[in-house]
């Protein structure tokens, strides 16, 4: 109920002691009128006892009695009886009667007085009251004016009390969340700009290189030269296909669009299925592969995406490990986190490249494969993150490559 907020109690209580004020200084004005008529009265009757006693002094006693003790009820109608010949009864107006026209101006002024004392007191109390409000809304313009110009703005007495108090951390926590919802458009801005671009400079060489191929098919060429471009086409096809796939897959991930599956994930069959189709490369180079692990090793996330993100870090394990190298696969789990190791024996990272493999189309001054876009690092680190996990990479020339992945137990799990 809005009496009992702050500004309404306060604003009340000065009113209550308006009011106590008042009613004392009517008092007083009360008190003083009736002194005013009571001097009146007082002269009156001297005037009177004196005019009386200089023609008859002997009846001083009789005239005393009258005034200070007040008259029998036969004298008081005897003397009302005399007064009426004279029109002067409780009718009279106040001019006519001497008393009350002596009087009438000095009581006029002292109610008047009195009035214009308690209106001042009013507009003092209301004048500081609304000072108080305006002061508060003319704050919380100041602070929304200045936000929206992109200005750090203090408001004052953000922490008061009441409605008022109550509107100002409202308007700051609204004025907060509109400024993230501002950032987080122009974050999607700037990503959807990049992604265009990224995905416009990809597709560049590819679309050149059909074009190519296209116009020399025009020409009179021999039937295998015909057929060698239609291969080559056909590979640039699949690659661009491929890379569209991936980009829209990545694009999908980073604005954080796929909800996760939040269910048991055995490590061992994640890292099974993770292998699977990468076999057959690991073969043919004749690869050590090494695998340990707890049997009853989990973490709570998505399978699926989680064999994605693994699959991308295999490969390029296989993809920088010489043949007859080897790859070691090694995972726990923990009161506190569930980690899976990727180690590989091959070539290894340099230092300048390591805070980059992760970015989007990044290749590394050491990359020998010309076709690979540096996609698949960034996506595997996109699903992981989204899944309350982290990736890391620890790498030396010649020494190989060691990718760290640990997924965080929360108390959902």
């Amino acid at each position: 109920m809005f009496l009992f907020n702050p500004e309404m109690k306060r604003f009340l209580r000065n009113c209550f002691i308006l009011l106590l004020i008042s009613i004392g200084l009517s008092i007083s004005i009360t008190f003083m009128n009736i002194n005013i008529i009571k001097f009146k009265v007082v002269e009156n009757n001297q005037a009177i006892l004196g005019e009386i006693l200089h023609k008859n002094p002997n009846l001083e006693s009789q005239i005393v009695d009258i005034i200070t003790q007040g008259g029998s009820k036969e004298n008081i109608d005897l003397g009302k009886d005399i007064l009426e010949n004279y029109n002067y009864n409780k009718s009279i107006s106040f001019g006519n009667e001497p008393i009350i026209s002596e009087s009438i101006n000095e009581l006029l002024s002292v109610n008047i007085l009195f009035l214009v004392f308690v209106f001042v007191l009013f507009l003092i109390l209301s004048i500081y009251y609304f000072k108080k409000v305006y002061s508060d809304i003319t704050d919380m313009t100041d602070y929304v004016y200045n936000r929206s110009e992109g200005r750090i703005f203090e408001m004052k007495n953000s922490n008061q009390e009441g409605q008022i108090g109550l509107l100002k951390t409202e308007l700051i926590k609204m004025t907060n969340i509109l400024k993230e919802k501002v950032e987080l458009l122009n974050n999607d801005k700037i990503f959807l700009n990049d992604t265009i671009s990224d995905i416009s400079h990809q597709l560049k060489t590819p679309m050149t290189s059909l074009i190519i191929l296209n116009d020399l098919m025009y020409e009179d060429i021999p039937k295998e030269t015909k057929v060698e471009f239609l291969d080559k086409i056909k590979s640039q096809l699949t690659r661009m296909e491929w890379l569209i796939k991936s980009m829209l897959k990545l694009s999908k991930v980073e604005a954080k669009v796929i909800d996760f599956k939040k269910e048991e994930v055995d490590i061992k069959e994640l890292v099974r299925r993770a292998l699977q189709p990468s076999l057959i490369p690991i073969e043919l180079k004749n690869i050590n592969l090494d695998i340990n692990g707890d049997d009853d090793a989990t973490y709570y996330g998505d399978i699926d995406w989680s064999t994605e993100a693994l699959l991308n870090i295999i490969k390029n394990c296989i993809e920088h490990t010489p043949k007859n190298g080897s790859l070691t696969i090694i995972y726990e789990e923990n009161p506190l986190y569930s980690e899976i190791i990727i180690k590989d024996s091959g070539e290894g990272i340099d230092k300048k490249d390591l805070p980059h493999i992760f970015k989007r189309f990044y290749k590394g001054k050491n990359s020998s494969k010309e076709d690979s876009v540096g996609i698949g690092l960034a996506m595997a680190k996109s699903i992981i993150e989204g899944q309350n996990g982290d990736i890391y990479v620890k790498s030396e020339i010649n020494k190989g490559t060691e990718f760290h992945i640990v997924f965080h137990k929360s108390y959902s799990d």
